[in-house]
């Protein structure tokens, strides 16, 4: 019972967590999903949300992982910044913040 009271929470928090920052990475850029919307194939939608983004968020969880084993050697090396940018950050903005659809560039449209 307590079991799956936990990972029931820990599910919960991990989805409040992921949208939250989703919504502030709009907020701070100062623009919304909607703006400067493409013309883009339905191939390509459905092979992003299909394909590429479940392995984005993949990516994102393994780099937040390896983020953490690392923290041991770039403390010391004062790295963490830049190590927290390559492992979570960019994989995260590539998943969460590009438009669906757009699988040529690893910047979002602006």
């Amino acid at each position: 019972m307590f079991k799956s009271r936990m990972q029931a929470g820990v599910a919960l928090i991990v989805a409040v967590c992921i949208l939250w920052s989703t919504s502030l990475v709009y907020a701070v850029e100062g623009r919304s999903p909607s703006q400067e919307q493409e013309e883009v194939s339905t191939e390509a939608i459905l092979a992003d949300g299909l394909l590429v983004r479940p392995f984005g968020i993949a990516a994102t969880l393994f780099g937040a992982v390896a983020f953490v084993v690392t923290l041991p050697f770039s403390i010391p090396t004062k790295s963490v910044n830049k190590a927290a940018q390559k492992l979570v950050v960019e994989p995260a903005r590539y998943t969460f913040t590009r438009p669906l659809g757009q699988l040529d560039s690893a910047k979002p449209a602006r």
